[in-house]
């Protein structure tokens, strides 16, 4: 029921970011598949200040499913626009052999364009979420998450990009490695 209804929400969120104008995107491995999008607050308020808030859900599909939802601010490094830092929060949820997962992870990302003359033509990035004891709810005890990503635009409006993920779920009876391998995927970005 549970994948139900989180395939459901992921469709209409995906109408979502659609309607904003940002970005969804679609990777697989051997053994997973992940569903994701991102949206802009900006066009949700008329306060400048928000311009660079934006909201997040991915869906990974592998033995188990684990679903994440939140929000991150990102900004360029100072007055080097090629350099882009990213902070925020977001929600995990899963399950394993009967236990629930919950946590906040914290995020810390960044991404680093690359230019073909004036043209951005690709990005490479990593990100680090981590959600110590205390951030961590029901039957979870901490949560790391970290991805390394390099991004190519072949078209305009779409993008494909490679990357490695690691997601590490500790329960507080056990500790799940939930996925440790490469990724393929492409991204439409509106």
């Amino acid at each position: 029921m549970l994948k139900k209804a989180l395939v459901v929400l992921l469709l209409l969120g995906t109408q979502l970011f659609a309607y904003q104008r940002y970005a969804f995107g679609l990777n697989v491995n051997t053994s997973a598949v992940e569903f994701e999008g991102k949206f802009n607050t900006a066009p949700l308020t008329s306060d400048p200040a928000f311009r660079n808030f934006y909201i997040d859900v991915n869906l990974i599909n592998d033995d188990d499913t684990l679903f994440g939802a939140g929000v991150f601010v990102e900004n360029v490094f100072y007055n080097y626009h090629p350099l882009m830092f990213q902070v925020g929060v977001r929600s995990v949820f899963t399950s394993h052999s009967g236990d629930d997962f919950i946590a906040l992870p914290i995020l810390f990302g960044f991404k680093h364009k690359i230019y073909s003359g004036a043209i951005p033509v690709g990005t490479i990035g990593a990100k680090l979420l981590y959600a110590p004891s205390p951030l961590a709810f029901q039957d979870a005890d901490k949560y790391v998450e970290y991805r390394i990503e390099a991004t190519v635009q072949i078209i305009e409006n779409v993008e494909i990009y490679a990357g490695y993920r690691n997601i590490d779920t500790d329960y507080k009876q056990q500790d799940v490695d939930y996925t440790d391998s490469g990724y393929l995927g492409f991204r439409f970005i509106f």
